[in-house]
């Protein structure tokens, strides 16, 4: 498939993402109503036995030259402004760190002391800390105690408002994350379910339902990354399940371009694979089993990651440009897998560069790692639209083969093969069936006399005027020149003899319109309990020898010659 016939299923995909994303830009749009203020500057903060004054926390490292450990015990204080906005709140992000919250020394939030207590993995969490309504001019202080080691490079800062306001502008500052995320939950899921349907007679599916668990996983990642999944969820588990598919991401990208590449023989690519997918276990066991959590082992992702996806690179550039030949179904998939390889070193690169204090702007950020998921999940759907085009289209052609090899070319009705075929299947059956032999009379005289497309016509509609006689529940067809068959399944419940006069009244209303040579049948039938042993040919030939007795009777009456 060459890039021209490819770019309407990219497209309609796009199409089908922006219409995700501005529904929910238009659903989740939020005006606010009150001010929102950012407290960021005029902190007063003591850690452990270190304090500082007037701190801004988006500089914290400037004022603070050491690393946050595991056990800190960090106090934050800060004079709440001046107002009466309704339904007062603090929203705040919490990392790797207890919270506890003050008003002017009274307690009004507590939040994870039993997990710092039993030494469970206590992760980031976004808080809405309700405040009361004489809130005015109070002091606010924070008192958190760390659970890991550098939990805190720099603070992300608290924002103070109305909550319906805080809500809103927490969604609309995320709608992109947000409309990925479901997008990406909602095609994995759907397209999940359809590939399964497939997957056990289309080996080429495997990769496609391996990509659709891929989407989902990145949709979880996604949301709980930017700890917005617990806007939908509540989750005290939120960072756990991010660090959980976070670590799965480099497997799935290896085990994925293993089906599409076809790497079976490949000891090399198998190696690696199997290495770097064996790396996410180990973690997941040192973290549920020894309690070594597994943000403390986030170096080793970052370097399986830097090796996997720039192997995955390499070998994607190979099957891009065509050194390793794949199926063009695949190479949509393949595309979307190399674009979302260098999304993540691009999001790695970004990391690193925020771990070392150096800014970087929050919107590109979002917009890169969204792009490089969508990007996925968007060639991911195109290869199932290439797909299901492609499988509806050899339907098609099958059935067009299956109907020319069983269907006779002049009246479209069923062939002699096809009567074979279910003559056979007769033969297993229980019930008492009956098969009636037709034969056109006169054929011979009409082409003689009028031409072979007059007697082509004289076919075609008794052809007719057996589909209306007899109708899709009985099998007609056409096995000779003028030779007919039909067979009656249910024959107990029908009137055999009554079916055949209005066949005979139908050929009779036709004559009297077309008066240019007389339409006559003869017909004869059996039943299968009339065959000695029951079998569909002994079954015929009964049904026949009777057609060709009352052929001769008839030619008897009417003086002529018959042909048998």
């Amino acid at each position: 498939m060459n890039t021209k016939k490819r770019l309407p299923y990219i497209l309609v995909s796009i199409a089908i993402f922006l219409l995700t994303t501005i529904s929910c830009m238009i659903a989740l749009r939020h005006e606010p109503k009150y001010s929102i203020t950012p407290l960021n500057s005029q902190w007063d903060m003591s850690i452990n036995d270190v304090h500082l004054t007037n701190v801004s926390l988006s500089h914290f490292h400037k004022y603070y030259d050491q690393k946050t450990k595991k056990h800190d015990h960090l106090i934050m204080k800060h004079r709440l402004p001046s107002g009466n906005i309704p339904n007062p709140v603090i929203l705040f992000r919490s990392k790797y760190s207890t919270l506890k919250v003050y008003l002017d020394g009274e307690p009004i939030y507590d939040f994870g002391m039993d997990y710092y207590q039993k030494d469970k993995f206590l992760g980031k969490m976004i808080h809405v800390i309700t405040l009361p309504t004489d809130y005015s001019g109070k002091e606010l202080t924070f008192e958190m105690y760390m659970t890991e080691d550098n939990g805190y490079g720099n603070f992300e800062a608290p924002m103070f408002g109305s909550h319906p306001d805080i809500t809103g502008i927490l969604v609309q500052d995320n709608i992109i994350i947000i409309a990925t995320g479901l997008f990406m939950f909602i095609f994995g899921l759907t397209f999940l379910c359809i590939g399964l349907i497939f997957i056990s007679y289309v080996a080429e599916i495997k990769s496609l339902v391996l990509g659709s668990l891929f989407c989902i996983n990145l949709s979880a990642w996604l949301l709980t990354y930017y700890n917005i999944l617990s806007l939908f969820v509540y989750t005290e588990l939120e960072t756990e399940i991010e660090y959980f598919t976070m670590y799965l991401v480099v497997p799935y990208c290896f085990v994925i371009l293993y089906y599409i590449g076809n790497f079976k023989g490949n000891r090399l690519y198998t190696g690696i694979m199997l290495v770097c997918c064996g790396v996410p276990f180990i973690q997941y066991a040192l973290h549920y089993i020894f309690n070594i959590h597994m943000r403390l082992t986030l170096i080793v992702y970052q370097i399986s990651g830097l090796v996997g996806f720039g192997v995955l690179l390499v070998y994607a550039l190979m099957i891009i440009r065509k050194k390793i030949v794949v199926p063009e179904n695949t190479r949509i998939q393949m595309t979307g897998l190399f674009t979302f390889a260098i999304g993540q070193l691009v999001h790695l690169v970004i990391y690193l560069l925020e771990q070392l204090h150096i800014p970087t702007y929050q919107p590109f950020n979002k917009f890169s790692i969204s792009l490089a998921c969508l990007m996925f999940a968007v060639c991911q759907l195109s290869t199932y639209l290439v797909y299901i085009t492609a499988s509806y289209a050899k339907k098609q052609e099958n059935a067009s083969l299956s109907h020319l090899a069983y269907a006779d070319g002049l009246t479209n009705l069923p062939n002699r093969s096809k009567a074979d075929k279910l003559m056979a299947e007769l033969n297993e059956a229980t019930d008492d069936y009956c098969i009636l032999s037709i034969d056109l009379n006169g054929l011979k005289i009409v082409n003689d006399k009028y031409g072979h497309p007059s007697g082509d016509k004289y076919i075609k509609d008794f052809a007719k005027v057996l589909n209306n006689t007899f109708g899709e529940e009985e099998f007609c067809a056409r096995i000779g020149g003028d030779e007919f068959i039909v067979i009656i399944r249910d024959a107990g419940n029908k009137d055999i003899n009554t079916l055949i006069g209005r066949m005979n009244s139908a050929l009779n209303v036709m004559n009297a319109l077309y008066t240019e040579y007389k339409r006559s049948v003869s017909v004869g039938f059996a039943f299968k309990h009339e065959a000695p042993d029951g079998s569909s040919h002994n079954v015929y030939l009964l049904a026949d020898q009777r057609m060709y007795e009352n052929k001769r009777r008839m030619h008897n009456e009417l003086g002529i010659s018959p042909r048998l």
